[in-house]
């Protein structure tokens, strides 16, 4: 499993290409997985088991190989409900679109050290003047 970095996430969250959306049963087309999981909510049951059953599950397919998240692909393969499928899919949504680029972690980082830094050098600072205020 590799690392989900904010990149992949955004990634995982676009569009996919046109030649690449998901064509339900009934004809509507699916871009990305919050399309997806709206569809899901108001999908009739024929439609669903269309793609949902007998040893498949085209929604997983779908993500795996086009959107690119293996992950969920594999969490929601077993499910044949699809009120599971769009808590599954949702919550991978919330936690995709909160992932933080690696540049924010590193500058909350950098900001951190920086104000641990400055509290020391402002106490290192206070206690020398202090002695040179008292020696001279």
């Amino acid at each position: 499993m590799s690392v989900l970095t904010a990149e992949k996430a955004e990634r995982i969250l676009s569009d996919a290409p046109e030649q690449h959306h998901f064509r339900l049963h009934m004809g509507t087309n699916i871009r990305n997985l919050k399309e997806l999981a709206e569809a899901l909510e108001i999908m009739a049951d024929r439609t669903f088991f269309h793609h949902v059953g007998d040893g498949k599950n085209d929604f997983s397919s779908w993500i795996k190989e086009v959107v690119g998240d293996p992950e969920l692909a594999e969490k929601i393969k077993k499910l044949d409900s699809k009120n599971a499928m769009v808590k599954t899919i949702r919550s991978r949504l919330h936690y995709l679109e909160t992932k933080p680029s690696e540049y924010e972690i590193l500058k909350n980082d950098f900001m951190r050290m920086g104000i641990n830094d400055f509290a020391v050098g402002a106490l290192v600072g206070f206690i020398v003047g202090v002695i040179i205020a008292a020696v001279l």
